[in-house]
Parts: C-alpha cells; sequence; structure tokens
C-alpha cells in the first residue's frame, strides 16, 4: 500500500508539472504576444485583444468542467475584489512589458509572494515568523537590485512591475479564500468576461481611431494564438495546483523568469546587466523560499484556516 501511495503521488506530482510546464509556456507565448502587439497597438488596444480573444477558449473550457453551471458564483464580495485587482494587475503588467526588458518584467511580476508575505498580517491576521519575514527582506533586497533605483529615479518600467507585483499579491490573498467556495474556472470566466467588453468599450469611447486602426490590421492567427496561450496560462496554473505539490511545483514556475530574459535578449536584443540577473535569482529563491515554507506550515497545522499559520 505504501508503495502504491508513493507512486500515485508521484503520478500527480509529474502532472502538476506537465501543467505548471504549459502554464509557464503559455504565459511566456502571451507576453511575447503583448510585447509584439505594444509596439504598434495602444495598452488598451492590446488589453481588448487579449480578453476578446481569449473568451472562446474559457466558454470552451467552462462548458467541459461545469456545463450549466459555470456561471455560479458563490462569493460575490471576493469576486469583485478578485476583478478589480486582476484588471489592475493585468494592466500594469502589460504596461512593463511594453515598456521595460521582458526579464524584468517577469521578475518583479512573479515578487508577488513577497509583497503578499508583507501583506499577510495586515489582510489575512497571519503572523509572519524569522524564516519568512528573513525572505522578505533577501527578496526586497533582490528587487532593488533588479530596480537600481539608487542610480537615479526609478524606471518607468520598474515602476510598473512593481505595481503589478502589488496588484498581484492582493489578488492571491482574494484567490485564496475564494478557491474554498469558488471553481476557479468559473471565477476565471467572470473576469475575463468582463474585460472582453470593458476593455473594447473603453477603446471605443476614448481612443477610437485606435480602435479602427485594430479593426483595420486584424491578423486572426496572431489575435487567436493569443487568446489560446492566455486562456491556457489560467488552466494550466489551476491544474497544476489540483494535482501536483507545491515543494515540486514552485521551481518549476519561476523557470519563466530566466527564459522570459533569454527570449528578450534573443527577439529583441535586451541587454541585462551581471547586477539584475543576480537580484533575479535572489528574488526568484526568495519567492520559492516563502512558497513551500508557507506549504509545509500549511501541511502541519490543524487550524480549520489553512491559510492563516505561523512561520
Amino acid at each position: 500500500m505504501p508503495e502504491q501511495q508513493s507512486s500515485r503521488i508521484l503520478n500527480d506530482n509529474m502532472i502538476g508539472i506537465a501543467f505548471m510546464l504549459m502554464s509557464v509556456l503559455a504565459g511566456l507565448v502571451t507576453a511575447s504576444a503583448v510585447k509584439f502587439l505594444a509596439a504598434d497597438h495602444t495598452v488598451l488596444a492590446v488589453l481588448s485583444i487579449r480578453f476578446m480573444f481569449c473568451m472562446p477558449f474559457l466558454i470552451m473550457f467552462g462548458i467541459i468542467i461545469r456545463g450549466k453551471g459555470m456561471w455560479h458564483i458563490n462569493r460575490w464580495n471576493l469576486l469583485w475584489v478578485r476583478v478589480v485587482f486582476g484588471h489592475m494587475g493585468i494592466f500594469f503588467w502589460f504596461m512593463a512589458v511594453s515598456t521595460t526588458t521582458l526579464g524584468q518584467a517577469t521578475a518583479l511580476f512573479q515578487s508577488s509572494a513577497i509583497f503578499v508575505t508583507i501583506l499577510a498580517p495586515f489582510l489575512l491576521k497571519e503572523k509572519v515568523g524569522i524564516w519568512r519575514g528573513g525572505a522578505v527582506v533577501i527578496g526586497l533586497i533582490g528587487i532593488g537590485m533588479i530596480t537600481n533605483p539608487f542610480s537615479g529615479a526609478i524606471t518607468v518600467g520598474s515602476f510598473w512591475g512593481l505595481m503589478s507585483a502589488l496588484a498581484g499579491a492582493v489578488l492571491v490573498i482574494a484567490l485564496r479564500k475564494l478557491g474554498k467556495s469558488d471553481e476557479p474556472i468559473t471565477v476565471a470566466l467572470w473576469h475575463n468576461g468582463i474585460g472582453a467588453i470593458m476593455y473594447p468599450v473603453m477603446l471605443i469611447l476614448w481612443l477610437p481611431a485606435s480602435a479602427i486602426d485594430l479593426i483595420l490590421s486584424i491578423d486572426w492567427i496572431f489575435y487567436l494564438v493569443f487568446g489560446a496561450s492566455a486562456s491556457l496560462v489560467q488552466l494550466g496554473f489551476g491544474s497544476a495546483y489540483r494535482y501536483g505539490e507545491a515543494t515540486v511545483l514552485v521551481p518549476t514556475r519561476y523557470l519563466s523568469v530566466p527564459v522570459s530574459a533569454l527570449i528578450g535578449w534573443i527577439i529583441w536584443q535586451e541587454r541585462t546587466s551581471s547586477v539584475q540577473i543576480l537580484g533575479m535569482a535572489i528574488v526568484i529563491a526568495s519567492c520559492i523560499f516563502i512558497s513551500i515554507r508557507e506549504y509545509r506550515l500549511g501541511r502541519a497545522s490543524k487550524a480549520t484556516e489553512p491559510f492563516l499559520h505561523k512561520g
């Protein structure tokens, strides 16, 4: 029996890793598409494309997973928190990708685990112990090395990247609670459905010339790939944690940082300094430590609220 259980855990972890790799690869495709589109279109136009072409795939997944109940939500108040901060986070991230290097934008966005730990005592009433507190301090040093604020004013791209991490941190906290009552695919459908209506309307009302340009230059295949990759990011990430253990999945998740820096160098000849590379490595190590520490404390805790623990 122990051997069968070990074999099942191993198989589940392999499935989880496969889903996480799918999410990471889809995220890299999405980020690269944003980079390409931002060269010719406004960020509002890129957001319109992303949400409109993502929805058909999410609706298909929703029908397969939940059927007629795919729109049913139990906790509307938390859903609106998720929607607001989700859209703030994605707007900030798109701005970061379009104004700084792909590697820097990805590293800052992925640093959200550090800000989750900082906000946890205030929003979750969670006690943060010396280990995670130390990892936060080290992670902030890494962020400082990436943004290099001491060389002058912080760059626009670094600012947007940090804002995306902060919004992402609040989003993660909301999803922790929302995930206990509602299906991830349903939450994703509402979030993306609102975006698919909101951004095109804003584009038409505020930037009609940009909307016309977008319609005239439409590239169905490219936009469909963009939308499909955006939907696979969400499906893959949620499915990964449904099967695999966090200790196995977290290192795979942060592969996106070095690979995005490599893609930026190959396609756009983006340069990353040795100090920034070291900062990225420190941020990745800090986030991995925080995530694994949190997972282990969550498993050890006997409390009814699995995310409210000491550490």
